[in-house]
């Protein structure tokens, strides 16, 4: 903002100091000539003049109807009337620049707006894509873990008890019988073990 706010400064400065000694003196006549002060003397004066050349026992150097009057008004209208011009003619120079200046400056502006909004952009499609990512690494995630949980629970669904102390697996990756060694079991309960055994093979 500051470098924005030197770059609109800068012309102006120029413009001022490129002011010759003649545009000078017509803005400062003009600016006399534009106030109330000039406009109360000029209206003392020709009050005045007039007062004097009308009040008798005064002598008369301008009688009515005020000949020299008009003529000093003519001449003072004439060299009045082009200052004034020239100075509004530079006025008028200075605020086109200074209007171009402030385009240029919007242009810019514009433009770095532009590229923001390009950043802003570039930076939002890449946060969702980062997003959209980790979304999808989450979800196989999950797959795998139901995949895990699922081939547990088929292992363990593949486990059959027989009877106490003997365990059938059904997996292949397994043997078909674990057998469970006791610690201390009856032998009509191996028999019978054995009997459950023989009927569940042929089956």
């Amino acid at each position: 903002m500051k470098s924005v706010v030197n770059q609109k400064l800068e012309p102006q400065q120029i413009t001022t100091e490129e002011l010759t000694s003649g545009q000078r003196l017509a803005d400062k006549l003009a600016s006399h000539v534009g106030s109330w002060k000039f406009l109360i003397c000029q209206s003392t004066i020709l009050a005045g003049w007039v007062g004097l050349n009308l009040a008798p026992g005064v002598p008369h150097w301008d009688e009515s109807p005020f000949i020299m009057l008009n003529l000093v008004f003519s001449f003072a209208s004439a060299y009045t009337a082009p200052i004034v011009l020239m100075s509004q003619n530079r006025q008028s120079d200075t605020d086109r620049r200074n209007a171009e200046i402030d385009h240029q400056v919007n242009l810019r502006a514009g433009q770095n707006i532009e590229l923001l909004h390009e950043k802003l952009d570039t930076l939002h499609t890449q946060q969702i894509s980062e997003l959209t990512q980790i979304v999808k690494e989450q979800q196989q995630m999950l797959r795998e873990m139901k995949v895990h949980l699922a081939a547990t629970k088929e292992v363990k669904d593949n486990r059959v008890t027989l009877a106490p102390g003997l365990i059938v697996q059904i997996n292949e990756k397994f043997p078909k019988t674990v057998p469970v060694t006791p610690v201390s079991k009856p032998d009509k309960f191996i028999s019978d073990n054995t009997k459950l055994l023989d009927q569940y093979m042929r089956r």
